[in-house]
């Protein structure tokens, strides 16, 4: 349902519903949003729950309430619309299995998803470079960390919630459900392929419904991964439970393509990204500061050099005086060598502090970052970027873009304050962070 009465636009990002929450209630100005899928639309107009409203197929109006933020009600519907959504995972090695003699070192795979609030659980699974038998296959949900890596599918841990393939012999991974059916076997070159298999819900203390579970995971699918397990990991961690493999899960928009479409015209061409930042987690020390920052990021870039953005920092308190992308370099394990947990040196400058002494990497910052608001809040809106020329010397902007373009999940967008400039020196680690994104609008 959508308010009639929505009020003037403010500012449009992409993004799960929970992105959208954090970014409406910590801008100034906005009352509600319409979230439409993937996509969310802030709006200065008061709403409530007594607002007139009409049905839209795609799209909802969210408002403040004094408790949460909440949606207008639909009209009870007699019989409930079955909905279904796809999903896609692309797995790498648990950071957790990098110990001396693992026989599946480089295991990965991908995951195919489709999942409908009648109960309707499908996928298809291709794992490559295994060895041992595959013994279960879960989608899990994420629990509490100490960190905001370890509190979403990143890096975090949690209980599984639908059952997938496995193998369901008195002894191996047991969480009360039977497994739909045995994993495909490795072929001779060490990949397995389930086609077809069937997920079935898994009963957890929050007594949520098939529906629920899905519509669940509809609004936080980065609260949720898909894991592997197979005989080898079970034997070294038991009687705890590591998967091999495991992948965030990524809702497939019927609108997205995997061809991204540029704009622009000629031989110049720009694209759409975006990126949610949260707490890096080097930055869990006591005393620090900027504990709860977080962000968000929007910015377009153009193969002729043109580089625009908008920046919203929540809950800041040190000064900002440096945002970057920067890329990856290469690290010990998957996961910090791709854009959640690596180290890399910046590649594009934003908004920034050019004062003698703090970050410099040779490219003066285009302008200064906005200062904070009454409420611990910073938008930098319309500010311009410039590159930096860094180790891969003669490297056109133009080169730098499409490498962006084709690599995204090798680039990240990083803020630095004067607190956590402070506290690293000499060494650089910004107080949020996140990876860079496609915006396929």
């Amino acid at each position: 349902m959508v308010a009639d009465a929505e009020g003037g636009d403010l500012f449009t990002l992409p993004g799960e519903l929970q992105l959208c929450m954090q970014v409406c209630s910590n801008y100034r100005g906005c009352n509600s949003f319409a979230w439409c899928d993937t996509v969310c639309y802030l709006k200065d107009g008061e709403v409530n729950a007594s607002s007139s409203s009409h049905h839209n197929e795609w799209c909802s109006t969210y408002y403040h309430t004094t408790e949460t933020v909440t949606t207008t009600q639909a009209p009870a519907e007699e019989e409930p619309e079955v909905e279904c959504f796809a999903f896609h995972t692309d797995m790498i090695m648990n950071q957790l299995q990098m110990y001396e003699g693992n026989p599946e070192p480089t295991m990965s795979g991908t995951v195919e998803l489709t999942l409908c609030t009648n109960g309707t659980l499908l996928g298809s699974m291709l794992l490559e470079e295994g060895l041992s038998e595959v013994i279960a296959t879960h989608i899990h949900q994420c629990e509490g960390g100490t960190s905001p890596q370890t509190r979403t599918a990143v890096l975090c841990s949690g209980p599984p919630v639908i059952n997938f393939c496995g193998n369901n012999v008195l002894g191996l991974l047991n969480d009360g459900v039977k497994y739909s059916g045995p994993c495909g076997a490795y072929d001779a070159g060490g990949a397995s392929h389930t086609p077809d298999m069937q997920g079935i819900l898994v009963p957890r203390d929050d007594g949520m419904t098939i529906a629920e579970r899905v519509k669940d995971i509809v609004a936080r699918p980065e609260m949720y991964y898909f894991n592997v397990h197979t005989v080898a990991s079970y034997n070294h961690w038991y009687p705890h439970y590591a998967g091999v493999c495991r992948g965030r899960l990524v809702q497939q928009i019927t609108a997205a393509t995997t061809t991204i479409a540029p704009s622009g015209s000629g031989d110049n061409r720009c694209y759409s990204f975006y990126s949610h930042m949260t707490r890096n987690q080097l930055q869990s020390y006591d005393g620090n500061p900027d504990a709860h920052a977080s962000g968000y990021a929007g910015f377009s870039l153009c193969t002729n050099g043109t580089f625009t953005g908008t920046a919203l920092i929540f809950k800041g308190s040190s000064r900002i005086i440096a945002t970057h992308i920067h890329r990856c370099h290469g690290g010990d394990t998957p996961q910090t060598r791709t854009a959640d947990l690596c180290e890399g040196a910046p590649v594009i400058n934003f908004c920034g502090d050019n004062s003698m002494g703090l970050i410099a990497d040779g490219v003066a910052y285009p302008e200064e970052c906005s200062p904070y608001s009454d409420i611990g809040n910073s938008r930098t809106e319309g500010m311009t970027g410039i590159m930096v020329p860094g180790e891969r010397r003669g490297e056109t902007v133009a080169e730098l873009v499409t490498d962006i373009v084709r690599n995204p999940q090798l680039y990240y967008f990083n803020v630095h304050t004067l607190a956590s400039y402070n506290h690293w020196y000499p060494r650089r680690n910004g107080v949020c962070r996140g990876p860079v994104q496609f915006w396929a609008d």
